[in-house]
């Protein structure tokens, strides 16, 4: 039986990932990690040791269990997520049609994320976004969980 897995932290974990790192799950201990990719494709090449600081040892360590282990499983990644959708879907649900449309407007083009960002601040709704977001992201977390058979806190 998978460990109890804390949404907060499988959340957490999906926003501070980068095009260079992946976030994990321990089914055995509910621990959520975040290695560099670099990492995992020297474990998947099977590198002995590769030439590290002394402060990335732990990580490398990290990564040669996930290599090896059929029991931590890799989280949704930014690109899983679709944070553009979720950016649609918040300016579909703006009640006030004007700022709707701004937002809708804001999301397509060149610089569509820094748009967004703008036209949020502008219409001082940057918190209702953030919650918005929150809400999208506790979804992905919670369908993930049921969709891996894991339990939830």
């Amino acid at each position: 039986m998978a460990a109890k897995a804390n949404l907060k932290a499988i959340i957490d974990a999906l926003e501070m990932q980068t095009d260079d790192s992946r976030a994990y799950f321990d089914l055995d201990t509910g621990e959520v990690y975040q290695v560099s990719l670099a990492m995992i494709g020297a474990a998947e090449e099977g590198e002995e040791e590769p030439d590290i600081p002394e402060w990335q040892e732990d990580e490398w360590e990290l990564a040669q269990r996930i290599v090896a282990s059929d029991r931590i499983l890799r989280l949704p990644t930014k690109h899983d997520i679709h944070e553009w959708e979720i950016m649609k879907e918040f300016a579909e649900s703006v009640k006030k049609g004007s700022v709707s449309d701004d937002l809708q407007d804001a999301i397509h083009g060149p610089g569509a994320f820094r748009s967004f960002k703008s036209a949020l601040r502008r219409h001082r709704i940057e918190q209702d976004w953030y919650h918005f977001r929150d809400e999208a992201l506790r979804d992905i977390a919670a369908e993930w969980c049921e969709d891996n058979g894991i339990p939830t806190d």
